[in-house]
């Protein structure tokens, strides 16, 4: 640099990311949705303490459209969205900012922005962690967006990602004696001379029809498709039937499930909202991450409801995914494909 004025100046340090809001996923709408705005993309920024006393950061998003010349419908399929930016500060050790968080904390600003093309805020951050979040006024917008943040200090700033891990295996090594049986489960204890010693999905099907409420091991009565599923994640040559010593196991396992979908639906009514779906999983012992919990949305809810049996569907799928990687990973020495994959 020629200029002796900028010899003392230090370039910015500039962060983009390519995302979009979907529907029941995370777009969780503005700070007055409080059960779902904490649902929309959010990226970290840590200022060292090592460094200055305030950093300067600005940042802008810039809303998806459609280039040409657009007709009426296609203006009207493509609107420009109000869109805002929420900064809190975080905790170093929090990882995520979730409801409780929102409900307890106050932000250190929001900004709500007309329905324009770009927005742009500029503010100054002490050091610390802090999350920036972008949303769109209303909850259940879909768009895609460019998201910049522009720092002028030693700053890190990264999406708020969760990793994919299964925090609590299936209960599959429950005792099968006798006593625990008759404790536990009584209408099985009585059945156990009677079933075959492979049950199919039919059989899992009767079984589970018979005590399903009284024993509180789902939230409605079970389809045969679920019974399908179930019988999967104990049958890994693909017979299609499980041995019966497998049944406590899992039934044990559904209890554990219901009490996880249960804490979403105070009503009983066998259903929740898709922005339930990273709590519920984290109640049943697993994290996913953005990408993974999008294309869960998108396979399994409707609307943006999730029902209990497609929960109980998706929490199959994952731990088949988890299981058959751990497999493939063995196998081959140099896999190239990652859990996420």
């Amino acid at each position: 640099m020629l200029e002796p004025s900028l010899h003392s100046k230090r370039p910015w340090r500039a962060v983009l990311a390519r995302r979009r809001w979907r529907v029941g996923f995370n777009a969780g709408g503005g700070p007055q949705c409080k059960d779902t705005t904490a649902m929309n993309p959010q990226f970290r920024v840590h200022i060292a303490k090592n460094g200055a006393k305030k950093c300067h950061v600005v940042v802008s998003i810039l809303q998806w459209y459609a280039l040409g010349a657009l007709t009426l419908e296609q203006n009207k399929k493509y609107p420009l969205l109000p869109l805002g930016f929420t900064v809190y500060e975080v905790p170093p050790n929090m990882a995520r900012i979730n409801t409780h968080f929102i409900l307890t904390h106050q932000a250190l600003d929001v900004v709500v922005h007309a329905p324009v093309r770009e927005a742009v805020i500029f503010f100054t951050l002490p050091p610390g962690d802090f999350v920036i979040m972008p949303f769109t006024v209303q909850p259940n917008c879909e768009t895609k967006f460019l998201l910049r943040i522009f720092t002028d200090e030693i700053s890190n700033i990264w999406e708020v990602n969760d990793e994919n891990v299964i925090s609590r295996e299936l209960t599959f090594t429950y005792n099968t004696d006798i006593v625990s049986l008759q404790t536990d489960f009584p209408f099985l204890a009585k059945l156990m001379h009677k079933i075959p010693q492979e049950v199919d999905a039919l059989m899992l099907q009767k079984i589970l029809r018979s005590s399903w409420r009284s024993l509180n091991l789902l939230c409605e009565k079970p389809s045969l498709e679920l019974c399908r599923n179930l019988i999967m994640l104990r049958d890994p040559l693909i017979t299609g039937k499980i041995n019966k010593t497998e049944l406590p196991g899992l039934l044990y396992t559904l209890q554990y499930w219901r009490a996880a979908f249960a804490k979403h639906d105070p009503n009983n009514r066998s259903k929740t909202s898709s922005f339930n779906f990273r709590s519920l999983l984290w109640d049943a012992g697993l994290t996913v991450s953005n990408k993974v919990l999008e294309c869960a949305v998108l396979r399994f809810t409707k609307s943006s409801v999730l029902t209990s049996e497609a929960f109980l569907v998706a929490l199959v799928k994952l731990y088949l995914a988890h299981e058959r990687f751990t497999t493939v990973e063995k196998k081959m020495k140099e896999n190239g494909m990652t859990l996420e994959e």
